[in-house]
């Protein structure tokens, strides 16, 4: 699965974030114990009895697989005292946010982590170090806003963009010139018109695709809606810190635009049980048009992709909820990195952060990768024509998943909506409002 890939509803052995939240830290470590993965389950070694300070680095984020190992090998070698543990677990419902939030409950997390969603909450239990205070505000400055936004709480930062994010459509020409489309498709409407006369031209063809096996990657697609009609940026922000209703009139606008992309062919029947790489396959061998989904992708696809389809390739943002409205695209930083508050290595983990993140590092890091950068700097250094396009649309960015306690309830609800159990709007909205409503934002 990909750096950004997002939990599926919990199953039977895997504790929710709503269980977390309720459970409390020592009450979930019986809970999360069990479903802890093997693979991180070495010794951490600490200063002061002859061997190095171990940071352990744990992230999903096979984008960098390749350019990892480099980095920590010239780290350790500049800095023999300290010994940097990498862990990159690919399945991340199975095996890494088990063992993450089996850290958690622990109180043992790894030196520096990827959050995933619980950045904020880990940091307001005291489980995650404020960066702010631990890096400095010089260190923060070259981050995209929207790098950090959804980390910070109050004066506190509690994760730093790894990988910036930003959503669109990687799409093959040729079909849309063979279903006789004239250009890119510019609002939803024109996108379920394009989906359509592509299937009926060309047999056997999905038309658009999205990842949709599980709620919190068809937020990716329906929170931007969110915000076309709302035009502000900051709506979801307001939704997930409880200060908005689940309820109020862009959220049920953008429910209803959801489902009118449901009913009316847009998508796959299939599309539930299309995982990405489902859909990229789909994508190589000629079998969909366009695929919804992240920059994160580019690096995989130069890999995978038929050397054909590679010179046709293009991608388009997003499309407006209203002729003539903003193309809000997904953005943000939810690959991202955070550091253990309560580590007895924590200036070992702060030591790798800084290096990780120097401007030579990485730069280089993310151009070797095919990454977008979650830096300014880093960013004016991208040569890649499909990067390069998708760092264009970060003005337009807007929130696009949670970091607040409703990630999950929302998620199961929209997963809800998506297979057809809900299929009322208001009503969607409304249960989102009342699971929320529940919990505690503070």
């Amino acid at each position: 699965m990909s750096s950004k890939s997002k939990s599926k509803r919990p199953g039977k052995n895997q504790l929710s974030r709503r269980d977390f939240l309720r459970l409390g830290v020592g009450g979930a470590a019986a809970v999360a114990a069990s479903a802890a993965s093997p693979v991180f389950s070495a010794p951490m070694l600490r200063q002061g009895n002859g061997n190095p300070a171990v940071v352990r680095f744990w992230s999903w984020y096979t984008d960098q697989e390749d350019q990892f190992p480099k980095v920590v090998a010239d780290f350790e070698a500049l800095n023999p005292n300290i010994k940097v543990d990498l862990q990159i677990i690919a399945e991340v419902e199975g095996a890494y946010l088990p063992a993450l939030l089996a850290a958690a409950a622990a109180n043992d997390l790894p030196e520096i982590y990827a959050p995933h969603v619980y950045s904020v909450e880990f940091g307001k239990q005291g489980l995650g170090a404020n960066l702010i205070e631990a890096l400095g505000a010089d260190f923060m400055e070259d981050f995209f806003p929207s790098a950090s936004s959804m980390f910070i709480v109050g004066d506190a930062q509690y994760a730093v963009g790894w990988m910036a994010q930003t959503m669109g459509f990687y799409y093959d020409p040729a079909f849309f010139e063979q279903a006789g489309i004239d250009g890119e498709p510019e609002t939803w409407d024109d996108m379920i018109v394009a989906s359509n006369q592509i299937k009926e031209r060309i047999p056997g063809n999905l038309g658009m695709m999205q990842e949709a096996n599980n709620g919190f990657s068809v937020n990716d697609l329906w929170f931007p809606m969110i915000t076309g009609f709302s035009d502000d940026p900051d709506t979801l922000k307001r939704l997930d810190e409880g200060q908005e209703d689940w309820t109020t009139q862009p959220v049920v606008d953008a429910l209803t635009l959801y489902r009118k992309t449901l009913d009316e062919g847009l998508w796959p029947a299939t599309q539930t049980g299309m995982s990405q790489v489902d859909c990229l396959n789909a994508l190589y061998v000629g079998q969909g048009a366009a695929f919804y989904s992240g920059s994160w992708n580019p690096g995989r696809i130069y890999k995978d992709a038929p050397p054909e389809l590679l010179e046709r390739l293009r991608v388009m943002k997003t499309p407006a909820v209203v002729e003539g409205g903003r193309h809000w695209t997904g953005n943000s930083a939810g690959a991202a990195f955070s550091v253990a508050n309560n580590s007895a290595n924590k200036e070992a983990a702060l030591e790798f952060m800084r290096y990780l993140y120097s401007p030579e590092v990485y730069s280089w890091v993310m151009s070797d990768s095919v990454s977008l950068p979650a830096t300014r700097s880093a960013a004016e250094e991208v040569t890649d024509p499909i990067i390069k396009t998708m760092a264009s649309w970060l003005p337009d960015g807007c929130r696009h998943w949670l970091t607040g306690p409703a990630g999950q309830i929302v998620a199961d609800t929209i997963m809800s909506f998506t297979v057809g159990d809900i299929t009322d709007p208001v009503e969607a909205a409304q249960i989102m409002h009342e699971g929320a409503s529940e919990l505690d934002y503070s």
